[in-house]
């Protein structure tokens, strides 16, 4: 069994054990206003009388989306969305999803655009670099790479990244403002269904950063994708961490669970699953420890914008990340 390690990425990438909530906050955006749009555009499809999301415009679940069972529990309720647990697998998922010929929010919401104007911040897009020159040492382990699929490519950061690097690099993104602002910087960013795309080549890495949360059918996407990835090449994902301090700490307010956008939430055992027989887990490696989170959360403070003190005494950022608790997670599969 692979055993999680505490990634460098914690010490040099995460700044949630460095400064407070309200700092981040503040260094990132100037403010809150960013992140509220960022969270709230999709409450127009809230109906204000239930709280949970209008009927006309939700798909509701009759099973697990990854083990298919159908005994499952109710867990909370976050942004009128149910979330539930399934008592097979341990994936935490919506009961409802916004159906997307109706609402085109993968297309066109707004929040999408606060996103990519969070991407260009200088103290995120320069943290975002130094992550993919860590992430690569550890990938270049594993075998040589030179063509790179990219899903969730947003305003093509880590695309430009990789592209400058040597690699040939080919990214995805659904988000039509984000592809548009990668495309004007003459990256190949793709819009096809990716349950579907079809390529006349194979790729030796394909890389999800903080993707595969938004998948509603991952089961279909990862078997398509992965008919173009070669044998033994490396399947990349970084995820918000299902089984993190954070999110056991405060739960619906956990910062992984964002209404309609989320609407899996992994582990790594729940990637696991997700892979197949097909891929071996290589190594994974757990990051950000967000006591600036769990800090505000514990002083009665909002968790997004307190600015508690940072509970060193209580607890140990390094040890909440050893212990695969860190509410980021990379992970490396390999095909076989």
């Amino acid at each position: 069994m692979v055993s999680a390690s505490r990634s460098r990425l914690d010490e040099i990438y995460s700044l949630s054990s460095k400064i407070t909530g309200k700092e981040f906050v503040e260094l990132v955006a100037g403010g809150p206003k960013i992140f509220e749009k960022a969270l709230h555009e999709f409450t127009k499809y809230i109906d204000p009388y239930t709280g949970k999301v209008k009927n006309e415009f939700a798909i509701i679940r009759d099973k697990c989306p990854l083990c298919f069972s159908k005994d499952f529990g109710y867990a909370f309720t976050k942004d009128g969305f149910d979330h539930m647990i399934c008592n097979s697998c341990d994936m935490i998922f919506t009961l409802q999803i916004l159906d997307n010929d109706k609402t085109k929010y993968l297309e066109e919401g707004e929040e999408g655009d606060a996103y990519g104007e969070i991407k260009e911040k200088p103290a995120i897009s320069e943290n975002d670099k130094k992550k993919y020159e860590i992430v690569f040492e550890e990938i270049g382990k594993y075998g040589k790479v030179k063509d790179i699929l990219d899903i969730g490519s947003q305003i093509g950061t880590f695309v430009q990244w990789a592209s400058d690097k040597g690699f040939n690099i080919i990214g995805h993104e659904y988000h039509n403002p984000l592809r548009k602002v990668a495309q004007s910087r003459g990256l190949t960013v793709l819009n096809d269904n990716l349950e579907k795309i079809t390529f006349d080549k194979q790729f030796d890495l394909i890389t999800m950063w903080d993707y595969i949360d938004h998948v509603i059918g991952p089961h279909e996407v990862i078997k398509n994708l992965t008919k173009y990835l070669k044998k033994g090449g490396l399947f990349f994902y970084a995820i918000n961490n299902r089984d993190s301090l954070s999110a056991k700490i405060l739960h619906q307010y956990c910062p992984n669970f964002i209404g309609p956008h989320h609407t899996m939430h992994y582990g790594i055992s729940q990637l696991q699953k997700l892979m197949g027989d097909d891929f071996e887990l290589l190594e994974y490696e757990s990051y950000v420890s967000e006591l600036n989170w769990i800090s505000n959360w514990m002083s009665f403070k909002s968790p997004w914008f307190g600015d508690a003190p940072l509970a060193y005494e209580l607890f140990d950022p390094k040890k909440i990340c050893e212990l695969g608790m860190g509410i980021k997670l990379n992970a490396i599969f390999r095909k076989k």
